[in-house]
């Protein structure tokens, strides 16, 4: 499922007044869904689970899933076969009830090619039978029923159906419902006749006769799965909320199918009221549950309820997940993403006055909430046994290692039974590696090897069940995280991004790969050693299990992604030898075919972008990185004021606000864009950019300080003045956030500008490039 992006626009430096060219501009700000970003690692599950589905906590109104029960729809077939003998095989019973069109069912009865049509079917075998008549004439109804009134329906299904205006006129074939019953002398027939007619009374809007039909033929024959199917429809005839809640929850306890539509019709806040109604504790245990299901909010309480009721239940067990699931999203949520809070938010909590005292204060809060679960569960464990048992210690495994309890969660972990299904045997090679990573020395090729053999069993089990991406998503980003304090940054970025690969619909960046996908972790974190690393790892013949998987689409394909990389960080260093070294091993005309170069460096950079017009600009520059180093050396070695000057022209440009940012940048302002959201804010990192030149110009004023120092030209020494100005204005600017600020601490001009409208007002540069906003600066 793609994740939902949702792009916004803010303006960015809006009390800007850009000298010689005004300029506004925008950034495009990133998210994708709250349900996307969270973490989850605890997933086990019971048997029984599956109907339980839409019910795992989410930050959607109810978890999403493109697989359904059949169940039912299976023991329906079941019972077919009981009735009309052993020989018929149920998979030919459920060709015929849920994938025979009516009409083509009834044409071919109609022109007596059934046997034909459904060649060796067991099922058609057995209808035609001269004994199993009746049987076949209810089946040609029933599609006749289906045939005529909503393509979507099939037959004998407690869907919600539309039934549309062609009903209406087909009234001669619905009066003779109450007909067909009478007349219907086996039980069975008759049963399944009058659950057709409930059915359509329901949607007749008749409850009175829904009542009816379902009192005199199914309250005394309760074992088929008709039964729960027509107590649906007449609980959602009935006017009484509570007695509806109430008769819900029988339809919730005896069908699997109806879970979701019994919640989506439940009247919540009547708890105390549909309670009192309850006939037994197992009654009493289930309307809990239901009203748990979607609760977002700690609830103990009601956990600790059901357990008393009902202590081994599959309810239970999936109330303790959900638990565990939410202090997940709150505790991991905003330690692992950048997302910055929890995916799921409470009326009156305050995230974004002050992030980082909400931010402390709710993680204690958690912490303590999450200690009271753990007890209780510690407390209950002895009194289960089997499936439960081992589901409630993988949850306490699960609470040891949120709260760094880490040698308790391994003694839990190992408590797990060898003999438990699958899905907690996953849950435990989860754990076992997070044990690992919290306590072994990552670097140890042992240690990764073995963190590949829990990965992989994970991995494994994907393929039945994709929900499991969610868990992958969450536990390699932990495993990064857990890498990146070890000091590993190459192993951090690789599983950072195979994180992103395993998350629900996936990043499009890692969905279709470019050359960014592959280096903007690394981007962000890497030095020019860890390049080296990465270099190596890359064109690794031999390379490790360990390595081999997490090198899996994740490694760039082109060795020259990371020497580019390299060479930029270099060049932010200011270590241009280096700079050089690199960009000189790739090809000449890189920079003209991969990533976005050739559209932002293709101006001369030796010109100050700030003092071009429009018109002026020239786009047809043929920028090499190589060429430019090359020369910036160069400029350094002749150390002159007119090298200086050209130095100078050539840091401003490569800052954002010249024409050749991208020589120090992939993204031209951090903070709002898609790429800043999946890989993190860069702007801090940024300011740092060779001496903070980047957003400060400092090395850029730096230069033209020593160009009007050293020169002798008043042309230059004008040319170097304006963009002394230049530098301390923008600089300014990018500092100050609100005009309360710039009230506190105004712009001064400097004595730059009275120079160039005093002693350089002769030169050529002055009537170039004088003009009334910028005089506006001396009076």
């Amino acid at each position: 499922m793609e994740p939902k992006i949702y792009p916004a626009i803010m303006r960015v430096f809006s009390s800007l007044l850009l000298v010689l060219c005004f300029q506004v501009s925008f950034a495009c700000g990133w998210s994708v869904s709250a349900e996307t970003s969270r973490l989850v690692l605890f997933k086990a599950q019971r048997e029984g689970f599956f109907k339980l589905t839409p019910f795992y906590y989410s930050a959607d109104s109810y978890y999403w899933t493109n697989t359904f029960s059949s169940v039912d729809r299976e023991l329906n077939c079941v019972e077919w076969k009981k009735k009309l003998g052993n020989q018929i095989d149920t998979k030919d019973v459920h060709t015929i009830l849920y994938e025979t069109d009516g009409e083509q069912f009834e044409t071919a009865y109609e022109t007596k090619t059934l046997k034909r049509a459904f060649e060796k079917n067991t099922f058609v075998e057995a209808l035609l039978l001269p004994k199993n008549k009746a049987f076949l004439k209810y089946i040609l109804f029933a599609k006749k029923l289906e045939y005529n009134s909503n393509e979507d329906v099939k037959w004998e299904s407690w869907e919600q159906i539309g039934y549309n205006s062609k009903i209406n006129r087909l009234a001669d074939v619905y009066n003779d419902f109450d007909e067909r019953i009478k007349s219907a002398k086996d039980p069975f027939l008759k049963q399944r006749y009058a659950f057709l007619s409930l059915r359509f009374n329901f949607y007749d809007k008749n409850p009175n006769n829904v009542t009816r039909l379902y009192d005199t033929y199914f309250t005394t024959n309760k074992n088929t799965i008709l039964e729960p199917w027509a107590l649906y429809y007449k609980a959602l005839g009935i006017d009484n909320l509570p007695l509806q809640n109430y008769l819900l929850s029988k339809v919730f306890d005896s069908c699997e199918e109806k879970s979701f539509a019994v919640l989506q019709h439940y009247n919540w806040k009547l708890t105390e009221e549909t309670l009192a109604l309850a006939q037994n504790d197992q009654e009493r245990s289930v309307i809990l549950s239901i009203e748990s299901f979607r609760n977002p909010a700690p609830d103990l309480k009601t956990i600790e309820e059901v357990y008393k009721l009902s202590p081994n239940s599959i309810n239970l067990s999936f109330l303790i997940g959900r638990e565990v699931n939410k202090l997940e999203d709150w505790i991991f949520t905003p330690q692992y993403t950048n997302y910055g809070s929890p995916s799921v938010t409470f009326e009156g909590t305050d995230w974004y006055g002050d992030y980082a005292k909400a931010k402390d204060e709710n993680l204690s809060k958690d912490i303590l909430y999450l200690r009271e679960l753990e007890y209780f569960l510690i407390s209950i464990r002895e009194q289960t046994s089997g499936e439960q048992k081992d589901y409630i210690t993988a949850a306490i495994a699960q609470l040891c290692f949120m709260d760094d309890e880490i040698d308790l969660g391994k003694k839990y972990t190992n408590m797990i039974s060898d003999k438990a299904n699958a899905s907690i045997q996953m849950q435990k090679n989860i754990q076992l590696a997070l044990v690992s990573l919290k306590q072994d020395d990552l670097k140890s090729e042992k240690v990764q090897n073995q963190l590949f053999k829990y990965f992989d069993s994970v991995e494994s089990l994907v393929e039945t069940d994709y929900g499991l991406f969610k868990n992958l998503y969450s536990l390699y980003r932990i495993a990064s995280a857990d890498f990146y304090k070890q000091g590993d940054r190459i192993t951090a970025g690789l599983l950072m991004m195979k994180s992103d690969h395993k998350n629900e619909g996936e990043y499009s960046a890692y969905d279709r790969p470019y050359f960014y996908s592959y280096i903007g972790y690394f981007d962000r974190s890497a030095t020019t050693e860890d390049i080296d690393r990465l270099i190596a790892l890359q064109q690794k013949k031999e390379k490790t299990p360990f390595e081999k998987y997490i090198c899996s689409g994740t490694i760039a394909p082109n060795i020259n992604y990371y020497k580019d990389l390299k060479g930029t960080i270099a060049f932010r260093n200011n270590n241009l030898e280096l700079a050089y070294e690199t960009f000189s091993s790739m090809p000449k005309d890189f920079w003209e075919k991969n990533y976005s170069f050739k559209d932002y460096l293709n101006e001369n950079p030796f010109m100050p972008k700030i003092l071009q017009k429009e018109k002026e600009r020239k786009f047809d520059y043929r920028f090499n990185k190589t060429e430019f180093i090359a020369k910036l050396i160069q400029l350094k070695k002749q150390n002159t004021a007119a090298s200086n000057l050209q130095l100078a022209h050539a840091y401003f440009n490569v800052s954002y606000l010249g024409n050749s940012w991208m020589m120090v940048a992939y993204d031209w302002t951090s903070g709002e864009s898609y790429i800043d959201y999946v890989y993190g804010d860069n702007s801090d990192y940024e300011k740092t950019y060779q001496k903070g030149n980047y957003y400060g110009l400092t090395m850029a004023k730096l230069y033209y300080e020593k160009a009007l120092k050293m020169s002798k030209n008043n042309n230059e020494k004008a040319f170097a003045s304006l963009m002394i100005f230049e530098c301390n204005y923008y600089n300014h600017y990018t500092n100050i956030v609100s005009a309360e600020e710039e009230q506190k601490n105004p712009f001064k001009t400097g004595q730059e500008l009275n120079n160039f409208y005093s002693l350089y007002k002769t030169t050529p540069t002055f009537k170039k490039y004088d003009c009334p906003l910028l005089r506006a600066f001396i009076n």
